[in-house]
């Protein structure tokens, strides 16, 4: 009895141990990555990052671009705004608000949208409409974009729109570098589900 009683008891330990190593390996992974990042060089821009310093610069110096936020882009793009509801890209704030990093400028470059861009995300206090990472937080303030559809002018405007799938595709690897990139294992293919109104489906 006495001997039964002992195997039950080291099985027991045995999943106690088990158990606590399976819930802390992804929180000692995310710390990690956190203190990799922290002993980084500040990360670049992403707008910056996928148009180049130089069109960058032009396009910032003209004072034409402003961000809007995605409550401008649900008029004409409602599926997109309703599907990109369920996708880990709007909930990004929540996250550093969560592990405590929500005031980090390392964190709101990718966390937000338009972080250390004119006009771009501030803090929560200031500009919360621009928190997550909206529809501009791919592809670039929204204004010109906005103003060439009401004047029937096309659906470009975007400084990393369609018609810029280069700059794009920059956009997403500014973000999701090797160190954050458990969110997809083939670009390509993640890629193409955003073309979708809810890449989830």
């Amino acid at each position: 009895m006495g001997k039964k009683r002992s195997i039950v008891i080291t099985f027991s330990t045995l999943f106690v141990l088990m158990s606590s190593q399976i819930l802390t390996a992804p929180l000692a992974a995310e710390e990690s990555r956190i203190q990799q990042e922290m002993a980084s060089p500040m990360p670049e821009i992403p707008l910056q990052r996928a148009m180049g310093k130089e069109a960058y610069d032009k396009a910032m110096a003209s004072g034409q671009y402003r961000y809007l936020d995605n409550s401008k882009c649900r008029l004409c793009h409602r599926e997109f705004f309703i599907g990109r509801k369920n996708d880990a890209h709007d909930h990004a704030m929540e996250n550093l608000v969560k592990s405590g990093h929500d005031k980090n400028p390392r964190c709101l470059t990718c966390h937000t949208t338009g972080y250390g861009v004119e006009t771009g995300f501030v803090n929560m206090k200031n500009t919360p409409r621009l928190a997550n990472v909206q529809c501009e937080g791919c592809h670039g303030p929204g204004n010109v974009h906005v103003a060439q559809v009401k004047g029937k002018q096309g659906f470009k405007g975007f400084l990393a729109g369609l018609d810029h799938p280069e700059r794009l595709k920059k956009m997403c690897t500014s973000c999701h570098t090797k160190r954050w990139n458990r969110s997809y294992h083939d670009l390509q293919k993640t890629y193409k589900k955003y073309g979708k109104a809810n890449p989830n489906d």
